[in-house]
This record gives C-alpha cells, sequence and structure tokens, in this order.
C-alpha cells in the first residue's frame, strides 16, 4: 500500500512531508520509498505463488484421496494419507495467511472471512477421514 509506504518514510523524517525536505533528505525518501515499494511488490507477488501453491495442492490432495475406494487396508491407509496431506495444506495455508497479515497493512476483517472457509474445509476434511472408519471396520471384518 502506498500511503503506508508514505507514511512509514514520512515518520523517518519527523513526520514532514516530501517537500519540506533538503535536497539530501530528498535522496534519502526516495531510496527508502523505492526499498518499501519494492518490498511489497516482491512480497505480494511472492505470497500469492505460496497460497495459489496451497490451493493446487489441497485439490490434488483431495482428488487424489477421492480416487481411492478402499478395498484393502493398504489403500485404506493410502487414502488417509492424503486425506492428511490436504488438511496439512489447510494449515499451511491458514499460516501463510497470517503471515501476510502480520507483514502487510491489510483489513483483518476481510481475512477473516477465508480463516472461516479454510476451517470449515478442514472439518469436512477431518469428517471425511472419521466416516473412513467405516471401511476400516468393513475391512477388519472381512466384509470389502
Amino acid at each position: 500500500d502506498l500511503d503506508k509506504a508514505v507514511k512509514k518514510v514520512e515518520t523517518t523524517f519527523g513526520g514532514r512531508p516530501y517537500e519540506e525536505l533538503s535536497p539530501d533528505e530528498k535522496v534519502r525518501y526516495e531510496k527508502l520509498m523505492e526499498k518499501n515499494t519494492a518490498f511489497a511488490e516482491w512480497f505480494i507477488a511472492d505470497e500469492r505463488k505460496v497460497i495459489v501453491d496451497c490451493l493446487r495442492n489441497i485439490t490434488e490432495e483431495v482428488y487424489v484421496a477421492n480416487s481411492i475406494y478402499p478395498t484393502y487396508r493398504e489403500e485404506l491407509v493410502e487414502r488417509r494419507v492424503h486425506q492428511d496431506r490436504a488438511v496439512g495444506q489447510c494449515y499451511r495455508l491458514t499460516q501463510e495467511l497470517q503471515y501476510v497479515i502480520e507483514t502487510l497493512p491489510v483489513d483483518v476483517n476481510k481475512y477473516l472471512r477465508f480463516a472461516e472457509m479454510i476451517q470449515t474445509e478442514i472439518n469436512l476434511l477431518k469428517g471425511w477421514r472419521k466416516s473412513d472408519n467405516k471401511f476400516k471396520s468393513a475391512l477388519q471384518e472381512g466384509n470389502l
């Protein structure tokens, strides 16, 4: 956010706006502004990539787990591994969003709905894992 960067840099110069600075201070001001905006641009691009990566991994793990219909114990274990990985990626996504909130000047309230949606996904995945216990029981009894 450019306004946040300007306020941060102006604070460095005692709250004086750019127009009131000496020529040497203006050079320092411009370098600080360049540094702050470059970080924001780099950080946002990097975090966007990480978040998209998390989302793709969640989708992949759910898809793979869902494609396994367990008829053997090993298949049930493999399905559970993919479910666990999907849950893990949801937690990773939560951590990345928390990192963004702590690092950038963003409205936390906008991110709360995403956190709630991620928690809903985690709950659904955990419920799915729990429902798979019927496969485990059926396998142990030899009904599958």
